[in-house]
């Protein structure tokens, strides 16, 4: 039996980003599989009761709450150190990139990705600063590190000074709600976001990563064309507003599980141009969603996609990403065969066989 402690700061209901997505599909799984070890969630605030994952599993919150750089360092260096020795935790888990810096005890560190390394100008400084100066020290401090992406693998060696064959990849996958709908729920999904006309999808935080400004503009160039279908942005901005008022975009903020699956499924394509991804978790949730992805081609995208893309442009080739939305909509045989191709690449990944990755690792972690 082994008593594994997990980082459950980001499990926050109705809230549930990107990452913390990926440690709640993980973390219920991997209690579920392992009914003989003892399971600490730590929390920085209230533990909701959806977490509360098995009979093997304390819910424990600790203070402060872990929401700005400096009460970072206090909440892990100090009060998670403190846990972890008298809970007498063999591994401590981590799947947002923070460990402490001040335990003896066991860690496995998933680090999603170091944009901030490369971008440093689309954070607050205050972020950015503490990012680049802890990210450093968390990486080689892990006792096991792992990423989700063979492309963010390769970038946090690099930069980091860390031998690649030491980090493992973990990646993200769609959840089971991403699935093809009927004519009729489609219709019902532009009914409720687009005014019942045909639409094309976005889905992530409204943030400069994610080129809000040259999906606009792509989209404006696709108009001009003689495209037919709306643009529904899905997501809030995280610093400051990122939203553009433009003619035939809808913005929906932050959808719930049943209506966010509704509003990629009823889709007719995704349009999806950062910058820069660790993986990029919309693109296999429409695929799985027989839906068209029309993506950028660069950092982890084109990976993640593998041949099953739509589309593979430069984030800033307007006219490019236009061309391919609008072959996506008087090609119906390519279409579908893009749809196919999508739902094959989507097959690929799932929240099962992720979860036994992380278990494989805290094993190898636990008897290194």
């Amino acid at each position: 039996m082994s008593r594994i402690a997990l980082n459950a700061r980001l499990l926050i209901p109705n809230k549930l980003e990107g990452i913390g997505r990926f440690t709640h599909q993980c973390f219920k799984r991997l209690v579920e599989s392992r009914p003989n070890d003892q399971f600490l969630l730590i929390f920085d605030r209230e533990p909701a009761e959806e977490f509360q994952y098995g009979y093997n599993v304390e819910a424990v919150r600790l203070f402060p709450p872990a929401r700005r750089p400096w009460l970072f360092d206090l909440w892990f260096d100090y009060s998670v150190t403190r846990k972890l020795k008298n809970w007498r935790a063999d591994i401590f888990v981590s799947t947002d990139g923070y460990i402490s810096r001040r335990t003896s005890t066991h860690q496995l560190n998933v680090i999603h990705d170091i944009n901030f390394e490369h971008n440093p100008q689309w954070l607050p400084h205050r972020y950015t600063n503490h990012f680049r100066k802890r990210f450093p020290e968390y990486a080689k401090l892990s006792t096991k590190l792992c990423t989700v992406s063979d492309y963010s693998k390769k970038d946090i060696a690099t930069c980091y000074g860390i031998d690649e064959s030491s980090i493992s990849v973990i990646p993200n996958a769609p959840d089971e709600m991403f699935k093809p709908i009927s004519k009729e729920a489609k219709q019902k999904s532009q009914d409720q976001f687009t005014n019942g006309k045909p639409y094309i999808v976005f889905v992530g935080s409204l943030h400069p990563r994610k080129n809000i400004k040259g999906m606009i503009k792509a989209f404006e160039k696709y108009k001009s064309l003689g495209g037919t279908n709306e643009l529904l942005m899905v997501g809030v901005s995280m610093w400051k507003d990122e939203k553009i008022d433009s003619l035939n975009v809808h913005y929906a903020g932050r959808l719930n599980d049943i209506n966010l699956a509704n509003a990629v499924a009823g889709a007719d394509a995704m349009l999806y141009l950062p910058f820069f991804e660790g993986f990029g978790v919309p693109i296999v949730e429409a695929m799985a969603s027989g839906v068209p992805v029309v993506a950028s081609n660069c950092t982890s995208v084109p990976e993640v996609c593998g041949d099953a893309a739509a589309a593979l442009v430069d984030p800033l080739d307007d006219k490019a990403a236009a061309n391919a939305l609008l072959k996506l909509e008087l090609d119906l045989d390519w279409k579908h065969a893009q749809i196919t191709k999508g739902i094959n690449r989507a097959s690929d990944f799932s929240w099962d066989k992720s979860a036994q990755l992380l278990s494989n690792n805290i094993d190898q972690t636990l008897n290194a």
